[in-house]
């Protein structure tokens, strides 16, 4: 079984999520946005992967967490090899059939990432990722990470349902305009 070490990528304004947080991920390590930003704030959190773990997840604070998280979520990772893992797929309308053939095959493998909600990266690439990602500007931090996965030519991994969806609050840190952000399918909808 591969090992997954975690980290939330959390703002201030979002401290009523954390106790939520820490008892469905248990003791994992939060990097609290201090004013540095977004990508800064992505970086830390990316970069306090466990160097003894085979992927590191870094989980945004407005993540809502499926039951028996962690097991599912390393059964997904030991399923692909080469592959960087997003545990959420989210609901625009461009995304709907792939969605549903996702849902039927019970993953999708893409070559671009969307969503920074759930990102799992192997560590072995971080390093080299974040300084990639690092020399990017005007890009939203999924973004650049998608970037650098693509010119790697690593493919993004979405297990069908969703492992997290979307807090339904009403702000988004990067201004996302998009109204009711949610996954496509969340596992535990799914499962009731």
């Amino acid at each position: 079984m591969k090992k997954i070490s975690i980290a939330v990528m959390a703002h201030p304004s979002r401290s009523e999520f954390f106790p939520y947080l820490l008892r469905k991920l248990g003791d994992v390590k939060f990097s609290i946005d201090d004013g540095c930003g977004i990508w800064e704030n992505r970086k830390r959190a990316t970069m306090m992967y466990d160097p003894a773990a085979d992927f590191h997840l870094v989980i945004q604070d407005d993540a809502i967490i499926c039951d028996n998280f962690k097991a599912l979520a390393e059964k997904t990772v030991d399923r692909e090899k080469e592959c960087a893992y997003s545990f959420y797929f989210g609901n625009r309308q461009a995304y709907r059939k792939a969605a549903q053939d996702g849902m039927s095959r019970g993953f999708i493998i893409a070559d671009w990432m969307s969503w920074g909600v759930a990102i799992c990266l192997p560590t072995r690439i971080i390093p080299e990722a974040m300084a990639y990602c690092d020399k990017m500007s005007g890009h939203h931090d999924d973004s650049r990470i998608g970037r650098y996965l693509k010119h790697k030519g690593i493919k993004i991994y979405f297990p069908m349902p969703s492992l997290v969806d979307h807090r339904p609050h009403g702000n988004s840190l990067v201004n996302d305009p998009a109204k009711g952000r949610k996954a496509w399918y969340f596992i535990d909808n799914i499962k009731k």
